[in-house]
């Protein structure tokens, strides 16, 4: 669980048993994504959550960026 510590420690996890959140730790999986690689495409059916835990990345529209997050 202490790989996972950081994210776990989230305000969205407080009220998480300690046993959810050994179950979580269990699945969750660290990916990295290269500068210009799309995480996720409009209309794609979401297969995971995913926290951006260091660096940025941006929100397009058409090629237009909405965001950076």
């Amino acid at each position: 669980m202490h790989l996972n510590k950081e994210l776990l420690q989230l305000p969205l996890f407080e009220s998480a048993s300690r046993g959810c959140l050994r179950s979580l730790s269990l699945i969750i999986k660290t990916s990295f994504c290269a500068p210009g690689e799309f995480l996720i495409r409009q209309g794609d059916a979401l297969q995971a959550i995913y926290f951006v835990c260091s660096g940025s990345m941006e929100v397009l529209k058409d090629n237009t960026v909405l965001a950076i997050l």
